[in-house]
């Protein structure tokens, strides 16, 4: 992609935007279009590379591929998450799965991407593995999610309180030292995940109906993607890692 996002305060207020939005639209598709969590995946799919071309071939870039890219990305990971349960997967298995797909992903990203000059501002190398490992941690985050608020007990209020807390700690974690690294980087990015999907779910399920949550957290993402659209790199970059 031609513009990336700067990874910075307003990155991961968008990503958290993009994390709720995405498990609502996830349980929109599988819910209420009656597609199930694996049937709308290849339609989620050729949404995502025509996202991809539509950049490509866009005469004016613009940093709202990138985020386009981010919720079909987020959508289909709630789809995958939430599958295991279709099939009789406790969270015995998928759990553990999911983790060793994204530590495998992450491993594999942190190979082949290499560092960036200490005076470059940290920003992403969407590759095809930063894609899959966004897809990952968006299907763990859901799963994570979900255990907090049904396995644990903690409801989708005291899950969304506790993750939100959680993620904000990453997010710290990940800028301390002043050299962020790609494995805080990714942990940041699943315990936004995480969150999301407790408070997308305790949108839908305790203050509104799915189709009203949906569109709410659609519209506060599409208002703050354009709000806080000063935030992209003029060009393609990677993360500012130390290995």
């Amino acid at each position: 992609m031609r513009i990336l996002p700067l990874i910075n305060r307003r990155y991961w207020v968008l990503l958290s935007a993009a994390s709720i939005f995405g498990t609502n639209t996830g349980d929109f598709l599988s819910d209420q279009l009656h597609l199930g969590h694996l049937l709308g995946l290849p339609v989620l799919l050729a949404l995502l590379a025509l996202i991809f071309l539509a950049e490509r071939f866009s005469p004016r870039p613009s940093i709202g591929f990138f985020w386009a890219a981010i919720i079909t990305i987020r959508t289909a990971a709630t789809n995958i998450g939430d599958a295991f349960r279709d099939h009789g997967l406790g969270f015995e298995v998928s759990l553990p799965l999911i983790t060793v797909c994204m530590i495998a992903s992450v491993l594999l990203y942190r190979a082949i991407t290499p560092p960036a000059p200490g005076n470059t501002p940290p920003t992403i190398q969407a590759t095809p593995v930063y894609w899959l490992c966004m897809l990952l941690a968006g299907a763990l985050g859901t799963l994570c999610g979900d255990f907090a608020s049904f396995v644990l007990g903690l409801g989708t209020l005291g899950a969304s309180l506790a993750l939100s807390v959680l993620a904000l700690a990453c997010i710290v974690l990940y800028r301390r030292p002043a050299t962020p690294s790609v494995p805080r980087y990714w942990l940041s990015v699943w315990s936004v995940r995480s969150a999301g999907t407790a408070i997308g779910d305790f949108l839908a399920n305790e203050c509104w109906t799915l189709g009203a949550s949906t569109a709410v957290t659609g519209l506060v993402f599409v208002a703050l993607t354009v709000g806080l659209n000063r935030t992209a790199a003029p060009r393609a970059g990677r993360i500012n890692t130390a290995r």
